[in-house]
């Protein structure tokens, strides 16, 4: 099948249909019924994975098709196989936040997270290596499913009653709350460190952080890394450090977008910074300039991120750019 640039566009998340730059010819096609399936097609280099639906044309599935559900409530096409056994599932519906991959919550009980290229991934191998290692933040891995050994989804079982961190992280800061969250995720994160053997979470910020309503219970989410490269991401711990520090500056941006008062935002954002780090390093030694060195260079891949994928949201970098920088972050 031979498809046009406008057809691979549609068949991509609306936010992510400018990573095409031409027509393609499919690589693959899983069709688990006359009118729906999982293509994978090749672009630029990459196998994007799409399901999809056939009405007016071939466009990516909505929730409304139920496409996932389909999917994983009979055997896999031929060419697939999953970790996960087959159940009965009958709703769908998608996380609307912006991520880079695509998550559609089943029945309220499991989560499936598609991702949009078909790679081996470092991500799945880090969520086996927390599960083996009985990490209890990270909500069940149930499975996965690939194409030979490429990773399409991963399966996890959903934790209902949780909000992500864009939403209770912006109501710490309006009400300038400093308490004992900050300790229960630091402690997350040095738990989380430990359990991965080596490895990071390559992109841990307070957006990959859900928290279960009327308690501060963590969950930690999405290992695939970088979504601005597939490079295999560096060990160092103190970018996942950097990477929850700055977001607390996008906290902050986000919550004076929404009448909270500039200085007293400030200053929570530059104490639940010094909260978190104090309770994950304790009594050991870490270089301050590093660490800000590095959260202002993280802020310039937050603004090239928001550029290509999400403009709306370059206020953010743009005032955490703008306030480290008063702060005098990076300039040693």
């Amino acid at each position: 099948m031979h498809l046009s640039k406008t057809q691979c566009q549609q068949l991509l998340p609306a936010s992510r249909a400018d990573l095409i730059t031409g027509c393609s010819d499919v690589s693959v096609d899983f069709p688990i019924s006359e009118s729906a399936g999982i293509l994978i097609f090749e672009s630029d280099g990459q196998n994007f994975i799409a399901p999809y639906v056939k009405s007016k044309g071939i466009q990516r599935a909505q929730s409304k098709d139920g496409v996932t559900a389909k999917l994983l409530s009979n055997s896999l096409p031929d060419g697939l196989r999953s970790t996960m056994h087959i159940g009965t599932y009958s709703h769908e519906r998608f996380i609307s936040v912006d991520q880079s991959n695509e998550s559609v919550v089943l029945d309220e009980s499991i989560i499936v997270k598609w991702q949009l290229t078909a790679n081996k991934s470092l991500g799945a191998h880090k969520e086996e290596v927390l599960a083996d290692n009985a990490f209890e933040y990270l909500p069940e891995l149930l499975g996965n499913i690939y194409w030979n050994e490429n990773l399409l989804a991963s399966i996890n079982k959903y934790i209902q009653g949780t909000t992500d961190g864009w939403t209770w992280c912006k109501e710490k800061a309006e009400e300038n709350d400093l308490g004992m969250w900050l300790d229960n995720l630091a402690l997350l994160t040095k738990e989380m460190h430990r359990c991965l053997e080596g490895l990071i979470h390559g992109d841990f910020h307070v957006g990959q952080i859900l928290k279960e309503h009327h308690k501060d219970k963590f969950w930690v989410i999405d290992f695939e890394g970088d979504p601005l490269t597939n490079i295999a991401e560096n060990s160092d711990l103190l970018h996942d450090i950097a990477s929850m520090c700055a977001s607390f500056f996008h906290v902050g941006a986000v919550a004076i977008k929404y009448g909270a008062e500039v200085d007293q935002i400030k200053e929570w954002v530059v104490q639940a910074e010094s909260t978190f780090t104090a309770k994950y390093f304790g009594d050991k030694t870490f270089d301050v300039s590093a660490l800000h060195s590095l959260m202002r260079t993280l802020e310039n891949r937050e603004l090239k991120y928001a550029d290509k994928f999400l403009p709306q949201w370059r206020y953010a970098p743009e005032f955490a750019i703008t306030y480290m920088e008063e702060l005098g972050y990076g300039s040693n």
